[in-house]
């Protein structure tokens, strides 16, 4: 019986115990010339908690038949000194006490203290698992933030990948209607929509219109200043001018430029030149957000 019921050593579980309290911690060890993403320092701080989980839960396997073996040591031997009569506790008077009335001591026998340190049942894996647990939420807190500003960092990189795609285009346009006119190469949009309104007097008023229609805070000024630059040279003009000439009079709304008879998109549809319209157009739209 002796010889079976002997003492086993165990491996003491606690790789999880060297993890970092803070996930944030890993990002040194990741690379030390460059700062890594909030996921990528998440994605090391779960790998590392994990890997060192499964370290200390195949320790506590290991441990298993050694711990299964000492609680048998402990059970044999408490019966053993159960059986001779030897008591599982002794007690003693407070000799320091200053009471009228010391309270007793009691101790447990020293064979269940040498017990509890020599055969040992326990190998630290209820304590690693709860601070495995611990670790894991917060790991995971940390993960969920970093899977939103990871989202974040995506969509502002998709923006920006966005604007200077548009930018590209905006100067590839640009440099083409330069060219198509013979226009300055330094020339900005407002100075193409400036140029190319010049060509054509009912494309000038219908911009004039269209922009008064989006903000009619100042009036319609702008309408009548174009209408001073439109020449009669035929009926239709004379119709467009007297129409436009109409809407000016007692102002109040820049939505009667879009609903008006010689209506914006009316003089826009007129123009023969539909390259032109279109030019005019796209200097329009760039020329507003320049501004």
């Amino acid at each position: 019986m002796s010889a079976v019921l002997k003492i086993m050593p165990l491996e003491q579980c606690g790789a999880v115990s060297k993890c970092m309290a803070s996930p944030q911690s890993y990002a040194s060890s990741i690379s030390a010339y460059r700062t890594p993403s909030i996921d990528q320092i998440a994605t090391r701080a779960m790998r590392e908690l994990e890997s060192a989980r499964a370290v200390d839960v195949a320790t506590h396997e290991r441990n298993l038949p050694a711990i299964a073996n000492n609680a048998a040591v402990r059970a044999h031997v408490e019966a053993v000194m159960d059986a001779i009569g030897m008591p599982r506790s002794w007690s003693q008077r407070e000799t320091k006490s200053r009471s009228r009335y010391p309270k007793n001591i009691t101790t447990p026998a020293g064979y269940l203290t040498d017990l509890v340190r020599e055969c040992r049942t326990d190998d630290g894996f209820t304590a690693a698992t709860n601070t495995y647990n611990t670790l894991l939420a917060r790991y995971r807190e940390y993960e969920a933030s970093a899977q939103v500003e990871a989202e974040r960092a995506r969509a502002a990189a998709e923006r920006e990948a966005a604007q200077k795609l548009a930018k590209h285009r905006a100067d590839l346009e640009l440099v083409t209607i330069i060219q198509r006119y013979g226009l300055p190469i330094e020339s900005e949009w407002h100075d193409v929509l400036e140029a190319l309104r010049g060509r054509d007097q009912r494309l000038d008023l219908a911009v004039a219109m269209e922009d008064v229609r989006g903000d009619w805070n100042d009036g319609c000024g702008a309408v009548e200043y174009a209408l001073s630059r439109f020449t009669i040279r035929d009926n239709e003009d004379k119709d467009i001018a007297n129409d436009v000439l109409g809407c000016t009079r007692d102002f109040e709304d820049g939505r009667v430029f879009r609903d008006t008879t010689w209506s914006y998109s009316a003089l826009y549809a007129s123009v023969a030149d539909r390259q032109l319209v279109a030019d005019v157009q796209t200097a329009r739209s760039h020329a507003r957000n320049e501004s």
